[in-house]
């Protein structure tokens, strides 16, 4: 990359300590960007593990507390099963507009996860 001089020119050397110095810092900034970008990975990859681990965490807490609200809900229509709501007769039915077992996960998740509401 040096050009050729003549043999007695007094800044060949000077151009060959600059190349020297810019190949040395061209070094460098990569050494330190490769490092960079290491510790960049490295973080990310924490960051990974820990949205993974807390996803898990928050799948198993949304699993057992949706089982037992599940179950609460199910004793309390069980609770109202036992009063005499319809009125007349000896009859033990219920009459009124209760849920559908296979609906009562949805009415557990929005009690659990009430609406914003806007201001």
């Amino acid at each position: 990359m040096i050009p050729d001089c003549v043999p007695e020119c007094p800044y060949k050397n000077l151009l060959e300590s600059a190349e020297q110095k810019l190949q040395e810092a061209k070094r460098n900034e990569l050494h330190k960007c490769k490092e960079q970008n290491k510790a960049k990975e490295r973080k990310l990859r924490d960051l990974n593990k820990k949205v993974i681990t807390l996803t898990v965490i928050a799948t198993v807490a949304g699993t057992l507390i949706g089982k037992e609200a599940l179950e609460f809900i199910g004793e309390w229509l069980g609770m109202l099963e036992g009063l005499n709501i319809g009125g007349g007769g000896g009859s033990n039915t219920v009459t009124g507009p209760f849920p559908a077992p296979g609906t009562l996960g949805v009415f557990a998740v929005a009690a659990l996860f009430p609406a914003k509401r806007r201001k």
